[in-house]
């Protein structure tokens, strides 16, 4: 969602008419967004068939309705099952097509819509007719401040629906493993999941670290632009927003994501040497705690993957974007 809103914000300021169509779980992430459409979220199982075909039958009906009314130029899939419906559609009443795949592993929805597409665009490098360029990211991550890494190692936690549990577990376990001094030398801002933040504080306040705890950190751009190292899932628009802060980053797929995307998403980051990678495990924190001891001993070693992490077309990407679909 967020290269979406980031894209609607640009081209609306532009004067263009833009609508973001979303579902409950997207609708969560535009704050801000005046003209959008907003649809139950389509889930197929066993148990939930019937509700799901339901909720389809509805999204195509009234999303019919919105392209009559509205006569779309162009429409834009960032992905997702429920992007399906609305550019069939649309490419069967005559919009352009652009499906936008921000993973190094193609999705089920974009390797459908993929023949039915005028443009294909990919944050990473796809076989065939995918044309590379980075997704949109939120205006603020295009400001951040130089990278410097001195003095208290100042470390962002992030994870989202995804990873804040895990994280609340992983990252104390690894700041217990460092003594005392090493402690002092490090704050903390962590995402944690709803019900652990009270928890998550006192445990810090035990270790003797300098720690904010939030259940949802809503200037992110502003922080990770203040941190010196991002612990995170390696979701597509978290690694677009270290590219564009030039920020290194501990990356931790979420193991259960399809075909193994965040996986493959970190690996691309750990080859470039912008990041480490761990896999969520029973000794992950103990690992992690490695990690943090080697990174307070050799800051260098952050400076490096900083260097490696920045990449000045993310923070122009919106732009590229807009002029690849015509809309500057």
């Amino acid at each position: 969602m967020f290269p979406a809103c980031a894209l609607y914000e640009a081209a609306s300021e532009r004067g263009h008419d833009v609508t973001i169509i979303t579902d409950l779980r997207g609708d969560a992430f535009c704050d801000g967004v005046s003209e959008k459409m907003v649809f139950d979220t389509i889930r197929f199982s066993r148990g939930n068939f019937l509700r799901a075909l339901y909720c389809s039958l509805l999204l195509l009906v009234k999303f019919f309705g919105f392209w009559i009314q509205k006569r779309p130029d162009v429409v834009v899939g960032f992905g997702g099952v429920f992007t399906v419906i609305p550019l069939v559609i649309s490419k069967i009443l005559g919009s352009e097509i652009v499906i936008c795949e921000q993973n190094a592993v193609i999705g089920k929805a974009n390797r459908f819509l993929g023949k039915l597409a005028n443009l294909k665009l990919s944050s990473f490098k796809l076989e065939g007719d995918w044309k590379e360029i980075p997704a949109p990211v939120r205006e603020g991550f295009t400001k951040s401040a130089p990278y410097e890494c001195d003095g208290i190692l100042k470390i962002l936690v992030i994870g989202g629906s995804q990873g804040a549990a895990s994280f609340s577990k992983i990252v104390p376990k690894a700041l217990a493993a460092l003594d005392s001094s090493e402690r002092r030398n490090v704050e903390i801002v962590q995402q944690a999941g709803y019900g652990e933040v009270e928890e998550l504080r006192e445990i810090y306040r035990t270790l003797g670290v300098k720690a904010t705890v939030k259940d949802f950190v809503h200037d992110v751009a502003e922080i990770m632009s203040n941190s010196q190292l991002v612990i995170c899932r390696s979701g597509a628009s978290t690694l677009s927003e270290l590219s564009a802060t030039g920020r290194p980053a501990v990356l931790i797929p979420y193991p259960d994501s399809s075909d193994n995307h965040q996986f493959y998403n970190a690996l691309y980051y750990k080859n470039k040497k912008a990041a480490w990678v761990l896999q969520e495990k029973e000794d992950t924190g103990e690992e992690l705690g490695k990690m943090l001891r080697q990174f307070l001993q050799k800051r260098e070693l952050l400076k490096i993957a900083s260097s490696h992490m920045m990449n000045d077309s993310v923070r122009c990407a919106t732009e590229s974007f807009m002029e690849l679909i015509g809309l500057v």
